[in-house]
């Protein structure tokens, strides 16, 4: 069995970076115009809103307005952001469905784990580099668009780091492990989408989200099963987030090692739906 080597890791990451540029090209270009269609769609329907016309001072009135667009802006474009990061987790490996591209992949010259592990951090930069850059050159382009028709000059960047879970200054014990909490809720799901990925072969993001939803609709009834409502938790805020906490990093971890798992075991000849 070969072991790791960090020569032929890097020359499998310096392939996969020279055969998905062009992905990353292409995905930071569409959530780019998704990101100016937010902006475009803020203000048609945010500059007609009446209860900022109400406003007597003409520049007050212009500030509430920008202001509005840029919470508007920020909202979406998290959302926007999760469902690009999942969308990407899921079809990380979708070139490899095919059965050319499967034989050279499994024939190439690395470890498992090599291959694995690059194109976890091919899936990290795309994520940065698509998904993620896109909201700050739109938001620089509404920004040029604001100062050449003299609107006050604002960036939606705060709004949309507001969105994405964080501790608020002055933050107390509990605050940072509920943040840390959603935190690893997110990853999880990211991880169980990447699972996702390696094991079905055609339609990757739809049918993973439907597992997320019978599995999200089936663990609220049991909690409503064995809650009641209005009954105080049994245990204190703190151990209730340390819990949860440790559950989430748990699925992390099963996630993405099942991941890998199912990876190995890839054959040039599989399901017509799933690789196994």
């Amino acid at each position: 069995m070969k072991q790791f080597d960090m020569k032929r890791f890097g020359q499998v990451l310096k392939l996969d970076f020279a055969e998905g540029r062009k992905a990353i090209l292409w995905g930071a270009l569409a959530m780019l115009l998704l990101y100016l269609f937010f902006f475009w769609f803020a203000h048609n329907i945010v500059f007609l809103d009446s209860r900022v016309d109400c406003i007597q001072d003409p520049e007050q009135r212009m500030i509430m307005r920008v202001n509005g667009i840029c919470e508007a802006v920020g909202a979406f474009g998290a959302m926007a952001l999760f469902i690009f990061l999942l969308i990407a987790a899921s079809t990380l490996y979708r070139g490899e469905q095919k059965k050319q591209k499967r034989i050279a992949w499994l024939m190439l010259p690395a470890t498992n784990l090599e291959k694995f592990l690059s194109r976890w951090i091919y899936l990290m930069v795309f994520s940065l580099v698509g998904g993620l850059l896109p909201f700050f050159v739109a938001d620089g382009i509404h920004a040029a668009y604001l100062w050449m028709t003299d609107y006050p000059v604002m960036t939606a960047i705060d709004d949309f780091f507001h969105v994405i879970p964080h501790v608020p200054e002055g933050g107390t014990t509990e605050t940072w492990l509920s943040v840390i909490m959603m935190y690893s809720f997110l990853i999880a799901i990211h991880a169980f989408y990447l699972l996702g990925g390696v094991f079905f072969k055609k339609f990757h993001f739809i049918a993973v989200s439907a597992l997320v939803v019978i599995a999200f609709t089936g663990f609220v009834g049991l909690f409503n099963m064995l809650v009641t409502p209005g009954q105080p938790m049994p245990v204190s805020n703190t151990a209730y987030y340390i819990s949860v906490t440790v559950f989430w990093i748990v699925a992390i971890t099963l996630f993405t090692w099942l991941a890998y798992r199912l990876f190995c075991r890839w054959q040039v000849v599989t399901h017509k739906y799933a690789n196994v």
